[in-house]
C-alpha cells in the first residue's frame, strides 16, 4: 500500500470512528455518568468540527479557523472532567481561564487565510494545560491512597491515557508549523502520525464509554 493511500484511508477513518463513538454513546446515554457523558459530548463536538472542516475545505479551500474551535472544545470538556475529579478546583479553573482567554485573543488576530502565517499556538497550549490537569489529578491520587481503593480509582487508567495522548499531541503540534513552512517532507509523516494518535484516542474513548454504559446497564 502506498503512503498516500494509507494517509487518505486514515483521514477518512477519523469521522467513521467518531460516528461509531457517537452512536455507542447515544445508545447507552441514560446509563452514563456525568464524566462519561462529557466524553460523549467531546466525540459529538469533534465529529461536528471534522465534518465542518471537510465542508469548508471543499467550499473555501481553507478550514484552518476550526483549529480554534477544536482547541476550545478540548479545553472546556476536559476542564469540566477535571473540575469534577480534582480537589484543587481553583488551579484547574485558573488554567482553563488562561487557556480560553488566550485562545479567544489569538482568534482575533489569527491569520487563517495565509497558511504560512497561520500559527495556532492555542492548539499547542491546550494539550499542555490538559497535561497539567492530568498531573494534578495524579498527584492527588498518590496523596490519597484510599481514593485508589474506591470508586474513583476507575479513572486512574483513563487519566493515564489522557496524559499520554495530550503529551504526545503537544510534542506533535509544537514543531508542525516550522516543519510545514520549512518545506520539510517529515511534516507529512508527523501529520499522519498525529491522525493515527487521534484515531487511537477516539477508539479508547469509545471503549471507555461502552464499558461504562454496559456495566451500568447490567
Amino acid at each position: 500500500m502506498k503512503f498516500n493511500t494509507f494517509s487518505e484511508i486514515l483521514t477518512n477513518l477519523s469521522p467513521l470512528v467518531l460516528l461509531i463513538g457517537t452512536s455507542v454513546g447515544l445508545f447507552y446515554y441514560k446509563k452514563l455518568d456525568g464524566i462519561t457523558k462529557l466524553l460523549l459530548y467531546f466525540l459529538i463536538g469533534s465529529l461536528a468540527i471534522d465534518i465542518c472542516s471537510r465542508v469548508l475545505a471543499e467550499l473555501l479551500n481553507n478550514n484552518l479557523i476550526l483549529y480554534v474551535a477544536l482547541s476550545l472544545l478540548e479545553l472546556l470538556i476536559f476542564f469540566k472532567i477535571y473540575d469534577k475529579l480534582c480537589k484543587k478546583k481553583m488551579l484547574i479553573r485558573s488554567l482553563t481561564v488562561v487557556g480560553v482567554l488566550y485562545t479567544l485573543t489569538e482568534s482575533i488576530y489569527l491569520n487563517a487565510n495565509n497558511v504560512e502565517l497561520f500559527q495556532p499556538y492555542a492548539k499547542a497550549l491546550t494539550p499542555l494545560l490538559i497535561v497539567i490537569m492530568a498531573l494534578v489529578y495524579f498527584f492527588e491520587l498518590i496523596q490519597d491512597e484510599m481514593k485508589l481503593l474506591k470508586g474513583k480509582a476507575r479513572y486512574f487508567s483513563f487519566n493515564s491515557i489522557v496524559l499520554c495522548f495530550f503529551a504526545l499531541e503537544f510534542l506533535f503540534l509544537v514543531p508542525i508549523n516550522f516543519l510545514i513552512n520549512g518545506g520539510f517532507y517529515l511534516a507529512v509523516y508527523v501529520l499522519v502520525a498525529h491522525v493515527v494518535l487521534l484515531v487511537l484516542f477516539y477508539s479508547y474513548l469509545i471503549y471507555f464509554i461502552w464499558t461504562h454504559g454496559r456495566n451500568q446497564k447490567r
